[in-house]
């Protein structure tokens, strides 16, 4: 006899696979990473331990061996190629200016052996500016030609520390206040288009300020031409301009020491 009972709610649980449950996928992504980690591992202490037995060389073949001729003569001639490349070698360096003298007296005189070409011109004044990071330690030296109206008495720069290095633009080597026997526009206009490396006198609001220029400027206001840095000087000036910054504060402190050169 058929069972009468009606529809019913299946309330059973469902069937559950092992994918669902353990994830296999991402178990078999972890193993597989694990063991990229592990064989890195071991690399990386095999090149340990390689870099502490070899103090620190690796990939070098010990036993290799330079050939050399069993030629008496042939060595002979690969030994002197050898000794004239480093006598060249040595020359260059022998003549090579450097470009910080250190440990140098304050006033150094020019040598009588030097050729004529390095000495004053007759009738020529020049001035020169040594530039030191301490006491003990000169920096570079500033050659200037004078003006033939310029006397030198009118330079009192002396000695002191370095007021600004505008980079790129000027390097202004002292300010102060004007002197009451000069007139405030005596020789003073408004030059144009002063060349890099000039060396200039500004009068301006009762101060005066002597400038030497980085750069070709195209107007200094009330400003007098004194000289300018002579042809071998000028790369000092890319120098000095290391030193300086935008807004005018040298990035360490330059002392400057001014004296005339003796004309012989």
């Amino acid at each position: 006899m058929a069972s009468k009972v009606g529809p019913r709610i299946d309330a059973r649980a469902p069937h559950m696979y092992v994918e669902d449950v353990l994830k296999t996928r991402y178990l078999v992504r972890d193993i597989e990473r694990h063991r990229v980690i592990v064989r890195e591992n071991k690399e990386l202490l095999k090149r340990i331990n390689q870099i502490y037995r070899t103090k620190g060389f690796l990939h070098i073949n010990y036993s290799y061996r330079v050939h050399q001729s069993l030629n008496l003569d042939a060595r002979t001639r690969k030994a002197r190629a050898i000794e004239l490349q480093n006598r060249a070698l040595l020359n260059r360096l022998l003549r090579r200016k450097a470009t910080v003298d250190s440990n140098l007296p304050r006033e150094k005189k020019l040598p009588w052996w030097l050729p004529p070409a390095n000495r004053i011109p007759d009738g020529q004044q020049r001035v020169l500016i040594d530039f030191w990071e301490r006491t003990d330690r000169r920096l570079c030296r500033l050659v200037i030609d004078l003006c033939p109206e310029v006397s030198p008495d009118e330079i009192t720069l002396g000695r002191g520390k370095l007021f600004r290095i505008y980079a790129g633009t000027m390097l202004v080597v002292r300010a102060g206040s004007a002197h009451f026997d000069e007139e405030p526009l005596d020789g003073h206009e408004t030059l144009q288009n002063v060349r890099r490396g000039s060396f200039v006198k500004q009068m301006q609001d009762g101060r005066e300020y002597y400038l030497v220029t980085l750069r070709t400027i195209e107007s200094i206001a009330d400003g007098k031409l004194l000289g300018r840095v002579a042809s071998g000087a000028m790369d000092k000036l890319d120098l000095i301009d290391f030193y300086g910054s935008k807004f005018g504060r040298c990035k360490d402190p330059l002392f400057f020491d001014t004296f005339e050169q003796i004309n012989y």
